[in-house]
């Protein structure tokens, strides 16, 4: 019995002085907190790039409003209004929808800016294109909270833009 007391005593001294596995303690203490950090580096990209994708669409069908709408938008008789390419703009949005991410049209306005003399046609019609943005399904939205955030169950915003219309 008592060689068993000091075998143990000197199996507990040599493992408080061992320090073979203390690499792998460390490591298993730091993976959550690793794991934690790329998926909130995963969802943060993520979201920027759907973002992102939405901006440059958004830009795209306004631009291609000025080019294929009539320059004489805002003269007393145009020869169309503005709410007759509505239509056209929420198809050229619903293509940009992802599953998860949803472009929809907002509203589609004409703006008439400048006086008499100031452009080739004054006033210039300006189209302005304003489109809401729903990211859904986000699937570390709770690891958010982590962090100091709310848990999103999605995110809404409105993206806009303007381009002058010149006409076809």
């Amino acid at each position: 019995m008592r060689n068993l007391m000091h075998h143990i005593r000197k199996a507990c001294q040599r493992f408080r002085r061992a320090e073979d596995g203390a690499a792998i303690i460390e490591f298993a203490i730091l993976l959550p907190i690793i794991l934690v950090t790329f998926a909130l580096i995963a969802e943060g990209g993520r979201l920027f790039w759907a973002y992102q994708n939405a901006i440059t669409g958004v830009r795209d069908v306004a631009r291609y409003f000025g080019r294929v709408a009539p320059s004489d938008l805002c003269a007393t008789t145009p020869s169309a209004t503005i709410g007759s390419f509505q239509a056209a703009a929420a198809a050229e949005l619903a293509a940009l929808s992802k599953p998860g991410v949803t472009v929809s049209i907002n509203a589609l306005t004409l703006e008439c800016v400048g006086t008499a003399g100031d452009y080739r046609v004054s006033p210039a019609p300006v189209a302005v294109l304003s489109a809401d943005l729903t990211i859904a399904n986000l699937p570390f939205a709770p690891l958010f909270q982590l962090v100091g955030g709310t848990a999103l169950t999605q995110i809404d915003t409105t993206i806009t833009d303007r381009s002058r219309v010149f006409g076809p």
